[in-house]
């Protein structure tokens, strides 16, 4: 609305102070002149002036102009309030006549949703139409208290001009004084009168505003009840006797509810089409700029992109921008506007969604969408919410179509063909589309029509989000990937791996959106259900809670990721670190990072820790019996973490098993054998028993063969050609030397003992075993014999008694003492 313009002969308060402080300057200058005046003939001093011609006299002239501009702007002000008022009370008994038959229609169609959203619409419009007829007469309220806090300022100040001035008392002040008092009071006489007279005028008019907005309050307040019993209320069975009734009257309301949906006048329909082309225009600079930005993708997908994509972009701008158009100036929406473009949006995101699919899934190629299946009896469903038949005929329009809907899924030859070659979610699609296709079908034969409609549309959005989802997760994994390459970038790629996850998932959560402007009553019930607060025990919870904790768990994932991406590295930055170490570090990592995550997520549903603190100190005492042995595990696990007597790679023997260690845990640790056997061995056995780690210190490991020669052998002959053979063998360390030991005079032979080196616990299996093939060649080609034992038998002849040595017990000791040299050699 126009605002009154100020005249520019009043001053703000601000600037008749600043006129008080002159005037108190110009009469300190008068009484200057005064004192010179008095000082003796011979000083030179200047001639004072006249009493009736001083400054005080062009001080009262001034405040005497100010103040007849306040009083002629004032006048103003009245005279422009006369004229408005007669125009605010037309527009206020034409607003009440109105409002009186809003009222009327409210409370007759409580039961009805649409015909709730027609009034809520005109109670809107009403509102507009009276604030602009008051906002005139608001304005010149707000002037008039303007000036009569200037008034109230001028009269303040008098007492001290007063005093200022009282040494020119010539009667000539005396009367312009009296007679600016005098204009004073008519001011503000004057302006006292038009301020009462303006809240005479606007009190009915604030009142009655105050009654619409209570009204358009109960309207949106009653909608999500009102939405929620209509899905909620069953049609009877049957066709009633008045259906042609029904049907006249329905289709005599559709030109009504019409008026609702879409513009009405020429300006209207201008200012929609206007916001219509600037989104228009402003989505295609949008894709412009994707479309320079494609060369980001890997270089199979770009193809793909330009290809595929462009008419699904297309058709989700227009959507936005049809949307944007459907706002209308009194804040609501023109829902045909907004379902048109709902409707453009979820074809957008459908066809976005598959040819995505198709990109990271090429097989998908020669297979048809199932999204595509399952859009026309959604948009069919669509338009029976928008039209609003009566609930009997919309149940046995949507039952045909599902009846058609799951005839066309069992019966067609591309869903018996191609179900066995879909991927895992694409089956899943179908199978979902039978059982809710099922559902919609039951609820529909049992009046619950409006509710098919919406299963139907709820699994289109569940299989459009998951197939969106782990589409865009893959795309965002490949381009982490080739952004930040993993090994010269590993923090940037695992911070961009983590926050894939989560960003892909919430497009896709986006996706749904379009249903909130498409499905009648979506966004009231999706406000109802959002701004309600749930209570569980102590915790306290809402929607905008639990989306916050769950974009804290994404968060708490990256740090944890990050971090460890960051220990791996840490070894090749500082040389000094023990690699063995990391992987407890970030065990101790992830723990306290999730430990935290779930200190703030109780914190965020409103547990109090008072109440968790008295609960953990009684339980404290359970805990400690019944859980010794875990805590005992804890602590020995801190204790091998910190203290660092085995670190991941070492090999071990402990608790009768012998392997690498693979991991330390705060439980346990992980050894794997020889086997390939993992095997967990509590920590508190590691600490309590004894255990040996054979690389604490290096891997370099001392092995012995032993081994005997026939008496009669050349000894030196035997050292040197063991020598020999260590020495050839690529694992056997040169230092330490091997050593050779003439170690015992066996009962069959000369038993030797070698000692060698070899570089690396991993290989001394295959290091021993080509020593001793070479061991073996070389004594074969110096003829050196390597005995084994041997037993003669004397089998005595016949008629000659038997020899008492040859008994069966005097045979079993000599196999059993054969046995055991064998087992020595």
């Amino acid at each position: 609305m126009p605002v009154l313009p100020l005249s520019p002969f009043v001053r703000p308060e601000g600037h008749v102070k600043e006129g008080l402080r002159a005037g108190r300057l110009f009469a300190a200058f008068a009484l200057l002149c005064c004192l010179l005046s008095s000082l003796p003939a011979g000083a030179a001093a200047p001639e004072p002036e006249a009493p009736g011609d001083g400054g005080l006299s062009r001080m009262w002239s001034a405040r005497a102009g100010d103040l007849a501009a306040l009083t002629d702007e004032a006048e103003n002000l009245r005279k422009r309030a006369e004229e408005l008022s007669k125009a605010l009370e037309a527009g206020l008994r034409n607003t009440r006549v109105r409002f009186s038959r809003l009222s009327g229609l409210f409370q007759a169609s409580r039961g009805h949703p649409a015909e709730q959203l027609a009034l809520a619409r005109q109670m809107h419009s009403l509102r507009e139409a009276l604030r602009d007829n008051i906002s005139p007469m608001e304005q010149i309220a707000l002037a008039v208290q303007q000036r009569r806090e200037e008034v109230s300022g001028l009269q303040k100040d008098m007492g001290d001009v007063v005093r200022d001035s009282a040494a020119d008392g010539g009667a000539a002040k005396e009367s312009e004084r009296e007679a600016y008092t005098r204009a004073l009071g008519v001011a503000s006489k004057k302006l006292a009168l038009l301020a009462e007279r303006l809240d005479i005028l606007l009190t009915p008019a604030k009142t009655l505003l105050g009654r619409i907005e209570r009204s358009i309050e109960d309207i949106d307040g009653s909608l999500v009840d009102i939405w929620q019993n209509y899905y909620l209320s069953p049609a009877g069975p049957g066709v009633p006797a008045s259906a042609p009734a029904m049907l006249a009257d329905w289709i005599s309301s559709v030109p009504s509810r019409l008026s609702f949906a879409y513009p009405q006048s020429a300006e209207e329909w201008q200012d929609a089409g206007k916001t219509l082309l600037l989104h228009v225009f402003v989505m295609a600079v949008l894709g412009f700029v994707g479309a320079r930005g494609v060369f980001i993708l890997p270089l199979q997908w770009r193809g793909a992109w330009l290809r595929r994509l462009v008419r699904a972009l297309v058709c989700m701008g227009l959507g936005l921008g049809v949307l944007a158009a459907a706002a209308n100036q009194y804040g609501i929406l023109y829902f045909g506007f907004a379902l048109l473009g709902g409707l453009l949006l979820v074809a957008g995101t459908a066809s976005l969604t598959w040819r995505l699919r198709v990109t990271v899934r090429p097989e998908l190629a020669s297979v048809s969408s199932p999204l595509m299946r399952l859009l026309p009896p959604a948009f069919f469903g669509v338009f029976l919410l928008f039209s609003d038949p009566p609930a009997r005929v919309l149940g046995m329009l949507w039952a045909a179509a599902m009846l058609l809907f799951l005839a066309l899924t069992f019966f067609s030859r591309k869903h018996r063909k191609g179900g066995g070659k879909l991927p895992l979610l694409e089956a899943f699609a179908h199978i979902c589309s039978v059982w809710f296709g099922l559902a919609s079908l039951l609820a529909a034969g049992f009046g619950y029509a409006r509710l098919g409609v919406l299963l139907f549309i709820l699994l289109f959005t569940l299989i459009n989000s998951l197939s969106l989802g782990s589409s865009l997760m893959n795309i965002f994994a490949a381009l982490a990937g080739r952004v930040f390459d993993a090994r010269e970038r590993p923090i940037g790629n695992a911070v961009a791996q983590a926050a894939s996850v989560p960003l892909a998932w919430l497009l896709s959560l986006l996706c749904a959106v379009p249903w909130v402007w498409v499905a009648p009553g979506a966004r009231h019930i999706l406000r109802q259900f959002l701004g309600t607060s749930y209570t569980v025990g102590e915790a306290s919870f809402d929607f905008s809670r639990l989306l916050l904790i769950v974009l804290l768990f994404f968060l708490f994932r990256s740090f944890i990721r990050l971090g460890r991406a960051s220990l791996e590295h840490l070894p090749a930055r500082l040389p000094n670190i023990e690699p063995g170490v990391i992987p407890p570090l970030g065990t101790m990592l992830r723990y306290g990072f999730w430990a935290l995550f779930a200190v703030v997520a109780l914190a965020l549903l409103g547990v109090d820790f008072t109440s968790l603190a008295v609960v953990a100190g009684g339980l404290s005492v359970g805990i400690g019996f019944g859980m010794q042995n875990l805590f005992n595990n804890l602590v020995s696990g801190l204790m091998l973490i910190f203290g660092r007597t085995i670190l991941v790679g070492d090999y071990v023997e402990v608790a009768g098993a012998a392997g690498t260690v693979r991991a330390i845990n705060i439980r346990s640790t992980t050894i794997e054998t020889a086997e390939r056997a993992m095997v967990f061995v509590p920590n508190s056995a590691i600490m309590a028993g004894q255990f040996t780690n054979w690389t604490r210190n290096n891997r370099t490991v001392r092995r012995t063969v032993t081994l005997g020669v026939a008496y009669g052998s050349d000894t030196a002959l035997v050292e040197k050609l063991l020598l020999e053979a260590a020495r050839g063998q690529t694992h056997v360390l040169t230092f330490p030397y091997p050593t050779v030991l003439f170690s015992d005079f066996g009962a069959n032979s000369l038993d030797f003992t070698l000692h060698v080196f070899i570089d690396d616990l991993d290989n001394a299996g295959a290091a021993l075993s080509a020593l001793r093939f070479s061991i073996q060649r070389l004594f074969a080609e110096n003829g050196i014999d390597i005995p084994f034992p041997q037993l003669t038998l004397h089998m005595p002849e016949k008629g000659t008694p038997p020899d008492p040595s040859c008994s069966p017990a005097n045979m079993t000791v000599l196999r059993e003492s054969a046995k055991d040299a064998d087992e020595g050699n």
